[in-house]
């Protein structure tokens, strides 16, 4: 009893743990990138002779920590073989992208009734009217519409003040000049010595001139102190109006730190304190100092909360290849020392307040950068030290040699910027051989780092001139670490200090980081990018499959095994409930494969049960009691459970070793399954037995077979395989013959582009003007897509498009018309990304009728890499035309008069002969795509607008784009402004427009990793066939058994490809098009899911023979051979579980044929005929296990013997060398 108790305990206790790691299963369960969308990269790593195997885990880490810091996305990172690392984004799914629109519109209202000076300015300057118009326009505030008014009524006061002024001076000027005019008569008379009386009166007009010109002078004066007055009270009305308004800028800065908490220990109390996460303490400080835009702020710190909670990676896959691209760039530099002394900067004020005031990129300086300090909290241990830091910065940094002030909410670091105190990638290619914790002369655990031999050469000449300064680690121009150099370093060097284990681990990848970038491949070698919408297709029909899937076998369960059945149905449910719980707990993702494993999981479960409940009947036919069958059915099928489990955990290990992400989604699917059934089968159905027999009374059991015996005996059948092995071996060699024929003709055409490299474009169709999707033949789109090819010059790559391959996905009855396409095209020489951008952009031009595509643009200037040479200008006068260049022919700049002096000192940048035309929104919505985006995050605070040159709203071909940095202008510093602005705002705007939308998907696969995936293909085949074939040697002890075990695999893998291929040309046939779409047959090709499914063939098909040498072993008992005799009664024993087992399994692969959709139907298809290939070879090639040198057979049974000798089998008492029934 107590066994029976802790036995349910744990069952119930694994059940309902499963349940909680699932649910909720929309967040829980994850969705692979064929099932959510997404992206798979893959990089080569090159890799040196004295590169050890830790390399490119490291770089993984590199990277995770540029992409993910904070571990919160399910960016997914791999490694692939010894050089490959694969880097999977899903896609957002429809919830994301709704929460995310909700979070843009939160911070679009912020931004709301802001308006900058110049605008103010331009509407003060509108007649009242229209001003009034313009303010209800502006803000619906009714406070701040009565401030704009009162300031338009002050602008107004103010204006006709200083028009009272202005015209007053003309006249105050006449009266001057009469005055002036009247002493010189006066002058000239006294000189003449004009008589008295003359001078008198000339003397009498020079003091009527002056007393008209005083009084004057005292209304000018007058006039000009009340227009003071009213220009001073408009300038406090300006800025009342105006306010001190919250900007999206300083928002977006506040969300995009971190939001990890950090719990410190108190050195006085011993309490442990929590600690504000940097976001926290910023939004803090932004609430307080923006009361008026709390509720506003408020509701966009719900909105992001909302919107990064569901959030599963970036949105785009150029964003992702952009943070990998810029990963892992390492430097060092000299520290400033504070106080102006030895080290120190004589300008150490000066740069501080402009850092508080225009942040690090306005700080003007030749000599020295600020550098943000990567982690806070490593500075500090105690509460005490965080206290201190909160309230002076630059008082606890001082007292450890650094100069380093804060701005907005983070800590910047000053270090020297000029030759001889830095060493960077400028500076030439140097790099950091190794690091790695080892103990200093203390034995203390320290950081020591080996320079390759010109970094050594080059850190040698920075740090001998340096010793006993601070030296900072930077990665990415932010600071890592910043020790005191003890001696000069060059080789070699070590870095001391009291670290803890995290610390250690941290400073050492970051010095592995800088060596470890520069092996990475500047372009990832293969893309393969799946829309969310074609993932949703695939979920929907994989999760309807498993529906049908375990509707039809439960079914089946109940109607052939009775109450037996219902067990296995609820086993089976079980075993389902576990699969997903140890999925979620390990946050394995599933992909389409995967849903084809679970799904053939449950073929797998139903074959343990039918071995049991098999085992169980032949029992009840011998007269065994309910309890005693039980017993013998659990314990004599049980061997064969495990081997035929233990067989496909084979096969899963070896496609999780060198399958890519969907095919070791697969295999941890089947796996996990594999574990799962075994657990179901023999312990938890095993429970419900017990329960059952021992203590709630059941004494019997029946199965329609015990019902219709019919059934029994044709389940049983009485054929002579042996006498027939001639007629079935030699079918299926002359099968296999024409399959090898089919196959080799076909040649490099059965392969799909994994492995021959080339590209895979899948294009989805809009909706029409009736709101259905627009639908084409495949023979229409080949010809468009063709066209391409023929219109294209000699030696363009766009050429190849001649002999695109084009089939439907998802088509209608007659197998041709869809609105969905994919487009197959073979790798060339010039591969790359120039490639794909120019292979999508022409698709999304000749198709842009048919879909929602935005294509790359073309303009003047857009292939230069430097900005100076780009159609980059800085902004110097009020006069655009003035500032710019136009390069068009014919094009001339004079007439350009736009107003932009609220934008000197920035960067205006011309896009001339945009093509295609775009709408200006379109070029407005592109930018700021990849402006929010990490990479450009940090220009998301500049002033910038788009202006159209030439067309109108919908269509532009010429256009400026102006962009203003208050905190950094070209007359500031000319040079730091080319690097930091229009450097970084010419390569944004190029990302942004010289990059096609994604279609809904794209793969692309180079030369070099097809050759590899080809490669892993074969050595894949070849080490399951191997391992395969060791298992069997092992487990029945002879060789020949195993040869007669693995043999028949070669020829269910040849008669599968022989299939494929026939399947190809009965698509491409015009006369058997018919038929082939009637079968739903497409031209399968050789890929990587195609090779799971002959892997996984294997082990169905190796489980088959197992279970029927298992018989044979057997039957035969304790002789040394296997008898003529003996191989005939097994192979007729074992075919009710075979066409049972193969029967449910061919339910579930016929369901994904028909119901999961064109990504799952070539594996289906495979494995369909593979099911029955593999069954027909199992019968066939048992006779190999017997020999004639050691069985001197007798006369074979004639017919009317056999129900004598199957009788007589059927009559043995239990335990006995025959026995009916099946194992």
């Amino acid at each position: 009893m107590r066994q029976l108790i802790r036995n349910i305990s744990i069952c119930i206790s694994v059940f309902l743990m499963s349940l909680w790691l699932i649910y909720p299963p929309e967040k829980q369960l994850r969705l692979g990138r064929d099932l959510g969308g997404g992206t798979s990269l893959v990089y080569l790593v090159q890799l040196g002779p004295d590169d050890d195997e830790g390399v490119i885990p490291r770089i993984i880490e590199v990277i995770k920590q540029r992409v993910d810091p904070d571990g919160l996305s399910e960016v997914q990172f791999v490694q692939r073989g010894k050089d490959r690392i694969e880097i999977t984004m899903p896609a957002p799914t429809p919830n994301v992208v709704r929460l995310k629109k909700a979070y843009e519109e939160e911070l679009a209202k912020l931004g709301v009734g802001h308006v900058d000076p110049a605008h103010f300015e331009r509407m003060m300057r509108l007649d009242p009217p229209e001003r009034l118009a313009e303010v209800e326009r502006v803000t619906s505030d009714a406070t701040r519409r009565e401030r704009f008014r009162v300031a338009g009524e002050a602008f107004d006061q103010a204006r006709t003040a200083r028009a009272a002024v202005e015209a007053m001076e003309p006249e105050l000027k006449s009266a001057q000049a009469a005055v002036d005019a009247a002493a010189a008569e006066l002058r000239a008379a006294v000189e003449a010595n004009r008589e008295q009386s003359v001078r008198d009166e000339l003397q009498a007009k020079l003091n009527q001139a002056q007393s008209t010109a005083d009084a004057l002078r005292q209304r000018f004066d007058s006039a000009v102190e009340v227009a003071a007055e009213a220009l001073d009270l408009y300038d406090r009305a300006r800025t009342a109006a105006m306010g001190s308004r919250l900007t999206v800028q300083e928002v977006r800065r506040a969300l995009s730190l971190s939001d990890q908490a950090r719990a410190l220990r108190d050195d006085v109390t011993g309490k442990v304190e929590r600690i504000p996460s940097p976001r926290e303490t910023t939004l803090k400080r932004l609430s307080e100092a923006y009361p008026e835009d709390r509720p506003a702020l408020d509701a966009i710190v719900k909105a992001f909360n909302a919107y990064t909670a569901e959030r599963r990676g970036l949105d785009d896959p150029a964003d992702l290849k952009r943070l990998i691209a810029n990963a892992g760039v390492l430097s060092f530099r000299i520290t400033v020392r504070p106080g102006g002394g030895p080290g120190g900067h004589e300008d150490e004020a000066r740069l501080r307040q402009e850092l508080r005031e225009r942040g690090p990129r306005g700080v003007r300086s030749n000599d020295a950068r600020w550098y943000k300090i990567n982690r806070i909290e490593n500075w500090y241990d105690s509460a005490q030290e965080l206290a201190m830091l909160s309230q002076s910065p630059a008082e606890f940094f001082r007292l450890r040699g650094y100069v380093v002030e804060a701005y907005d909410g983070e800590y910047y670091m000053l270090g020297w910027d000029t030759p001889g105190t830095r060493l960077t990638r400028a500076d030439g290619d140097w790099g950091v051989r190794r690091a790695y914790i080892g103990p200093d002369q203390r034995g203390i655990p320290a950081i020591k780092f080996e320079m390759d031999a010109r970094g050594g050469v080059k850190l040698g000449d920075l740090t001998k001139n340096h010793v006993q300064k601070q030296m900072a680690v930077l990665l990415d121009d932010e600071v890592y670490t910043a020790p005191t150099l003890q001696s000069r370093i060059s080789n070699s060097g070590e870095i001391t200090g009291k670290f803890s284990d995290a610390e250690l681990n941290y400073v050492v990848r970051v010095l592995s980081a800088g060596s470890l970038q520069a092996k990475l491949s500047p372009e990832p070698i293969s893309q393969s990018t799946l829309g969310p919408e074609l993932g949703q297709d695939n979920l929907d029909k994989g999760l309807n499959t498993g529906k049908i899937t375990f509707g039809v076998v439960a079914a089946f369960m109940i109607v052939y095994y009775f109450s037996c059945g219902g067990i296995a149905v609820i086993a089976l449910g079980f075993n389902f409930v576990l699969v997903l719980g140890i999925m979620a707990l390990n946050k394995a993702a599933f992909t389409l494969p995967g849903i084809a494993g679970l799904v053939l999981t449950f073929g797998q479960a139903v074959d343990a049960n039918v071995l049991i409940y098999e085992r169980m009947r032949e029992e009840f036919l011998r007269g065994a009691d309910m309890k005693t069958a039980v017993r013998l059915g659990f314990s004599r099928a049980a061997s064969s459970i495990i081997d035929g489990n233990l067989t496909n955990l084979i096969v899963c290990i070896v496609l999780y070793r060198f399958g890519t992400t969907e095919i070791r989604g697969f295999a941890i699917t089947l796996g996990i399954g594999v574990i799962t059934t075994l657990f179901t089968a023999v312990f938890f159905s095993r429970l419900i037995f017990t329960i059952f027999v021992d203590y709630l009374g059941w004494r019997r059991a029946s199965q329609l077979p015990m019902k219709v015996p019919v059934i029994q005996r044709i389940m049983t059948p009485n054929v002579d395989w042996m006498r027939l092995r001639h007629v079935t071996l030699g079918a299926l060699a002359i099968f296999l013959v024409a399959g090898g024929i089919i196959a080799w003709q076909r040649g490099a055409k059965m392969l799909d582009t994994e492995f021959r490299g080339g590209t895979q474009v899948e294009v989805k169709f809009k909706d029409g003007p009736d709101g259905k999707p627009l639908t084409r033949t495949r023979m229409q789109v080949e010809e468009l897509v063709r066209s391409i090819g023929k219109e294209a010059k000699p030696g363009s790559p766009l050429r190849i498009f001649s002999e695109a391959e084009v089939l439907p996905v998802n088509p209608q009855d007659d197998n041709i018309t869809s609105d969905r396409f994919k487009i197959t095209l073979v790798a060339t020489e010039d591969e790359g990304e120039a490639r794909d951008r120019e292979i999508l952009s022409a698709l999304s031009v000749k198709l842009q009728d048919l879909i929602e595509s935005r294509p790359s643009l073309e303009f003047i200037g857009r292939d230069e890499p430097e900005w100076r040479r780009g159609p980059v200008y800085p902004i110097l006068s009020s006069k655009l035309g003035d500032d710019i260049q136009l390069r068009a022919p014919g094009a001339s700049a004079a007439a350009i008069t736009d107003d932009v002096s609220s934008y000197l000192g920035g960067v205006a940048i011309v896009l001339e002969n945009v093509s295609p035309p775009v709408a200006r929104t379109s070029i407005v919505e592109r930018l700021e795509t990849v402006r929010q985006q990490a990479d450009f995050s940090d220009t998301l605070g500049r002033v910038r607008e788009v202006r159209i040159l030439q067309g109108n709203e919908r269509e532009v071909t010429a256009a400026v784009i102006l962009v203003r940095d208050d905190e950094l202008k070209s007359f500031d510093n000319e040079a730091k402004w080319g690097m930091e602005v229009a450097a970084r705002e010419w390569r944004l705007t190029v990302d942004a427009l010289a990059r096609p939308s994604q279609m809904a998907r794209m793969d692309t696969i180079s030369r070099t990793i097809a050759d590899t995936f080809a490669a892993q293909a074969v050595v894949s085949v070849l080490i399951s066939l191997v391992l395969l074939t060791v298992y069997v040697w092992v487990r029945f002890g002879a060789g020949r058994w195993a040869v007669a075990a693995t043999v028949p695999l070669f020829a269910d893998v040849v008669g599968i490809l022989g299939l494929i291929a026939l399947a190809q040309i009965l698509y491409e046939t015009p006369s058997t098009q018919g038929f082939a779409a009637a079968l739903g047959i497409l031209p399968f090709k050789i890929d990587l899911a195609q090779i799971a499914a002959l892997l996984t063939i294997t082990g169905y098909s190796l489980n088959d023979k197992i279970i029927i040498m298992d018989r044979i072993r057997e039957n035969k008992g304790k002789l040394p051979y296997a008898s003529y005799k003996v191989i005939n009664d097994s192979i007729n024993q074992t075919l009710s579980r075979t066409f049972i087992t193969s029967g449910t399994t061919l339910f579930s692969t016929v369901a994904l044929y028909l119901y999961g959709g064109e990504g799952i139907r070539g594996f289906a298809f495979a494995f369909t005929f593979g099911v029955i290939i593999g069954t027909y070879t199992s019968i066939v090639s048992s006779p190999l296990v017997w020999s004639r040198k050691y069985d001197k057979p007798t006369t074979p049974a004639t017919p009317s013997e056999a129900p004598a000798i199957a009788g007589a089998a059927a009559s043995l008492p239990s335990g006995g060398t025959g026995g009916g029934g099946v194992r």
